[in-house]
């Protein structure tokens, strides 16, 4: 009885150090369930005027960016790491509203880490890294985000 009792103690004891090892050395790992890849999203004007672009989550949000002509705005941020699905960024424009980050889009899945968007009057395009070539996705207004007061008002002028 004694000799079970000291077994037993001892397996517990191991099972303890090696639990509080694995803890210990888990969240050092690149892609370990604590530490997920940061993944970035690239937003660029293609039109001619400025673009207003706001950008949220349900856990983050940035300032009113207001974009020249070709230039660009960016972020950085970690998916949730254990439920990958929850994390999602939306972005308002002065043009409409769109889901710039999803964990099902390929570009999550993308070596590069990187969901690439450009913009113009009619559309938006995504960049599609498996296949090299930006993609088309049609760019109507969300009213219903413009009726929460979602979309920012922008600057429709053309200074240069």
């Amino acid at each position: 009885m004694e000799g079970e009792r000291v077994s037993i103690t001892s397996i517990s004891m191991h099972a303890c150090l090696l639990l509080l090892a694995l803890l210990f050395f888990i969240p050092n790992s690149e892609t370990s369930l604590f530490n997920p890849v940061q993944k970035t999203v690239i937003i660029t004007n293609n039109h001619t005027t400025y673009l207003s672009v706001r950008c949220f989550s349900f856990d983050n949000s940035y300032p009113v960016h207001h974009l020249k002509s070709k230039e660009l705005f960016g972020f950085r941020f970690h998916p949730n790491s254990v439920f990958p699905s929850m994390t999602m960024f939306n972005c308002s424009t002065n043009m409409g509203a769109f889901v710039a980050y999803k964990y099902d889009y390929e570009c999550a899945t993308a070596p590069s880490n990187k969901c690439e968007w450009q913009f113009d009057q009619n559309q938006t395009y995504l960049y599609h890294e498996s296949v090299g070539e930006w993609v088309a996705l049609d760019y109507n207004p969300n009213y219903e985000s413009l009726e929460k007061g979602g979309v920012v008002k922008g600057r429709y002028t053309n200074k240069k």
